[in-house]
């Protein structure tokens, strides 16, 4: 290619960059567009314990530690909630390789999990019940380092429940958590992944825009169900092998 040829060429992709930032879009190095952004898999991993107690939901620090690191190699980003909700349910767009961290329950581990994801520079969401151990503090504290959200006032088993009380129990832990950090809440993790069209309702009458289950697989961006988006559960038996395959799917 000629040098005329060359810099008409280059003015024009200034051009077309011009017009696209007059626009209001904003192109980030290896973001993806919304078109593109239709049809990514995102993993959503769901965390319960940090600690050496070996139960089924934990994980160890060190754990944690490897699958991070394994992340941050591997080319992933982590993105928050409501950047995920943007991109599934709005306008907003996805870097490459997304993934969403999660850790439910609000046990006083969570504090470790927070501590360990930061030396990386994560961020993660907190779905907590009013009977967590954790004290209003810790949970400021949290509030701070990421995003606290949702899991009712007594961990409680929602399906079957009568409407009123499903509803006591979702508004009552959205207006504790509200209390304590000065945030919104928007999102919930359903307990024991129990729900039944009553418990939708109520969480939609509460005030909750997005509910989150497990399942194992990836959320599709532009397939789900708002009140139903699948979640990966981290255990205590996955080596990083394990890890690797629940985070790419393979």
């Amino acid at each position: 290619m000629g040098w005329g040829r060359a810099l008409d060429r280059g003015r024009g992709i200034a051009r077309v960059l011009i017009a696209l930032v007059s626009l209001g879009v904003v192109l980030a190095p290896g973001s993806l567009t919304r078109a593109q952004s239709v049809g990514v898999r995102v993993p959503i991993l769901s965390y319960h314990a940090v600690d050496y107690s070996y139960s089924g939901y934990s994980v160890t620090p060190e754990q944690l530690d490897a699958q991070m690191t394994w992340l941050m190699q591997n080319g992933y980003t982590v993105i928050t909630l409501w950047q995920f909700w943007d991109a599934a349910f709005g306008s907003g767009t996805l870097p490459a390789n997304p993934v969403v961290l999660t850790d439910d329950d609000g046990w006083t581990s969570a504090i470790t999990f927070a501590d360990v994801i930061s030396r990386y520079g994560l961020t993660a969401t907190y779905f907590i019940n009013n009977v967590s151990p954790l004290t209003a503090d810790q949970i400021a504290s949290l509030a701070q380092r990421g995003s606290i959200q949702a899991h009712t006032v007594d961990h409680a088993h929602l399906a079957g429940m009568d409407f009123d009380s499903q509803v006591a129990e979702i508004a009552g832990n959205m207006a504790y958590l509200q209390q304590i950090t000065g945030q919104p809440v928007s999102f919930l993790a359903w307990p024991f992944v129990e729900w039944d069209d009553s418990a939708v309702q109520a969480a939609q009458a509460s005030g909750i825009i997005g509910a989150f289950s497990e399942g194992g697989i990836t959320a599709q961006i532009g397939a789900l169900d708002p009140y139903h988006i699948p979640r990966i559960m981290i255990l205590s038996g996955d080596d990083l092998n394990t890890f690797i395959a629940k985070v790419t799917g393979s």
